[in-house]
């Protein structure tokens, strides 16, 4: 009687022992599922949103910002004389016009109001193979696993006798 009472002491431990790693298992399991899927970068929603940033700097425009302050007193200062421009367009002016600074900054309180703070973004305008403008938020490009590129083709005219570009204008997005 005595060993069968052992007997049961000891196919309850290991039943209780089985149990326990099986839930530890399991529980583990589900963890690894849920956290791991919430650092990996959305691939889909960089690159729909490298493509949206693109069109959409390419449609605005600059009359249709001029609430912003920034573009307002551009304006106002002739720095910007057309404003029939799109935002890239206006951008590819600055940069024809030797306005590189003015760019940069006209790029900054634009597209910063455009592009969600948790994705960062690089904006070049090219002129064949010479890079323009360059333009960067945000840090991490280099190691970045994802990296959307979206182009388009940009240019103006000043007045009756002066048009610049083409230039192609490029948005590479990564989180």
């Amino acid at each position: 009687m005595i060993n069968n009472i052992l007997r049961m002491h000891k196919k309850a431990y290991f039943f209780t022992l089985d149990a326990f790693i099986a839930t530890s298992i399991i529980v583990i399991g589900i963890s690894l599922i849920l956290f791991a899927r919430t650092n990996k970068p959305y691939e889909m929603q960089t690159a729909f949103l490298s493509q949206d940033v693109i069109d959409t700097v390419s449609s605005i425009k600059v009359y249709e910002i001029s609430d912003n302050e920034y573009v307002s007193n551009l304006t106002k200062d002739g720095n910007i004389t057309n404003t029939q421009n799109t935002v890239l367009e206006q951008v590819g002016e600055f940069c024809f016009r030797g306005m590189n600074s003015t760019a940069g900054n006209f790029t900054e309180k634009v597209f910063l109001r455009i592009i969600p703070p948790e994705y960062n973004f690089q904006l070049l305008i090219k002129d064949g193979s010479d890079i323009l403008f360059n333009y960067t938020k945000g840090e991490g490009m280099e190691t970045s696993r994802v990296l959307i590129s979206s182009k388009s083709i940009i240019f103006g005219q000043i007045n009756d006798s002066t048009m610049w570009g083409p230039y192609t204008s490029e948005v590479i997005t990564w989180q």
